[in-house]
């Protein structure tokens, strides 16, 4: 159907918080109310190259004994390499690549994002020092600064908004899957790093047996990168083919005007990384020190709570904010959110004074389960926001919550065992610190942020934020 010429000029021209160099229009082949051909087919893809994704990031964690061993270096680096490696990346790498998003087509994007990171992964195998290892991780980085805002953009488009979270939550499912399996691994060939072992591979030659694991995890991922072209690019809603997207600058102006929203939004969501990305940083260090276990022992129930877990619990919470925005609720993601964030402080506090293991098991499964929040916080953003400018908006977010989460998380657990309590026996009294005093928080500004989110809403074009023959009863504010 090809919309009304007279209701586009109005629709383009009702717009001035855009900017006012800001075309909008929308593209005739658009279908607001549906999903786009492929949409359901292209999950399985997307869903696969984020698990390949965090298997790669994630792998170093455990196996950090040998590569101490082996390269000599001291827990500062291997903080380092865990984390704040990820943080630079993004700091660098996250805002042009959001640009790119919103201006080219994101399949080649992807594509060229899984290959870049999937030799990277080789390249940490190959690699012999610090700086060799730092380096490589670098790139390896480049798996979600590119991968996350080009998927999400696409599944904004490819899906109508009130589907949208349950995209979202089901694509971190492979985040979540690959994080299990990463630990898995590690726990699988840890003992036989521990001894040294190494393995001889034609040209190649001898590799120690966490660096062919680096090359077994990294080839994957340039092998499957051409999964990408078999989704359908999508048309992107509430924009006239062929136009090409803002300037940063012009991003910049539509967030500064939503600024409520935007500040509750990153601050709230961005604690909760911050939390999240401490908690499993640390969790197979604390259960060594507090209960005993070897990494052998506790790689398998890790597994299970980090892998299954939250691929269950980011399923439900995107399910849950679908459902209370489709009954009208605006503000549902922030609502779920700001409630969650308010559990896990209180669980946290808990489960890390407790002294029984299996006790501590049954009291982290919820956390592990509920604390990520991604796909519900990206899916508020994809809603209220502009669809030339989704990529960058989920870029910066991106930046907010894996550059600040993962660089400062795992950093601040130890920072407070070190220089607030002084002992490293105390890992335990740290998390709970962190839990009880920054989850909190994060509950209260997402609490704060509904009205605004509320008003984001009512002022998106409705192919972005809702169908309104769904929502016969929200109406504009006043």
């Amino acid at each position: 159907m090809v919309p009304d010429p007279a209701a586009a000029i109005a629709s383009s021209t009702a717009e001035p918080r855009l900017g006012p160099r800001t075309t909008v229009s929308r593209a005739a082949s658009e279908l607001p109310g549906r999903n786009q051909p492929g949409a359901w087919w292209s999950l399985p893809i997307l869903v696969l190259l984020s698990g390949l994704s965090l298997l790669d990031r994630q792998i170093l964690t455990l196996m950090v004994p040998s590569i101490k061993r082996d390269l000599g270096i001291s827990d500062f680096q291997i903080g380092v390499l865990q984390g704040l490696v990820f943080a630079i990346f993004y700091s660098v790498a996250a805002v042009p690549i959001g640009w790119l998003v919103d201006r080219f087509p994101r399949r080649p994007i992807i594509w060229l994002g899984v290959t870049v990171w999937g030799l990277c992964g080789v390249a940490c195998g190959l690699a012999n020092s610090f700086l060799g290892l730092f380096v490589a991780r670098l790139g390896v980085g480049a798996g979600e600064a590119a991968l996350s805002p080009a998927a999400f953009s696409m599944l904004a488009d490819l899906f109508k908004p009130s589907r949208l979270a349950l995209a979202i939550s089901i694509l971190t499912i492979g985040s979540n899957l690959g994080n299990g399996l990463a630990v898995g691994l590690g726990g699988a060939i840890v003992g036989f790093s521990e001894k040294g072992g190494s393995l001889a591979l034609p040209v190649i030659g001898h590799l120690r047996s966490w660096q062919f694991v680096f090359l077994v995890t990294g080839l994957p991922s340039v092998v499957l990168a051409p999964l990408v072209f078999l989704i359908r690019e999508p048309v992107r809603r509430g924009r006239t083919p062929g136009v090409r997207g803002p300037a940063i600058s012009e991003t910049l102006r539509f967030m500064g005007a939503n600024r409520r929203f935007f500040l509750s939004h990153f601050i709230g969501f961005g604690l909760m990384a911050v939390v999240g990305w401490g908690f499993t940083s640390w969790l197979p260090v604390y259960m060594n020190r507090a209960f005993g276990w070897s990494i052998g022992r506790i790689s398998l129930p890790l597994a299970l709570i980090i892998g299954i877990g939250p691929t269950l619990g980011t399923v439900a919470s995107g399910w849950l904010a679908d459902h209370l925005f489709g009954r009208g609720q605006s503000d549902a993601h922030l609502r779920v959110g700001a409630g969650i964030a308010l559990g896990v402080a209180i669980l946290g506090v808990i489960a890390f004074r407790v002294h029984d293991p299996i006790v501590f098991l049954i009291l982290v499964t919820p956390i592990a389960s509920s604390i990520a929040l991604i796909a519900t916080a990206s899916a508020a953003l994809q809603i209220v926001s502009p669809s030339e400018m989704r990529g960058q908006i989920s870029a910066i977010f991106l930046l907010v919550v894996t550059g600040f989460g993962l660089g400062v998380g795992p950093m601040l657990v130890g920072a407070v065992s070190d220089f607030v309590f002084g002992n490293e026996a105390r890992l335990g009294d740290s998390l709970a610190l962190v839990f009880g005093v920054l989850a909190p928080i994060a509950a209260v500004v997402l609490w704060l942020g509904r009205k605004s989110m509320r008003l984001a809403v009512s002022n998106a074009r409705p192919s972005q934020a809702f169908e309104p023959t769904e929502f016969p009863q929200l109406s504009p504010p006043g």
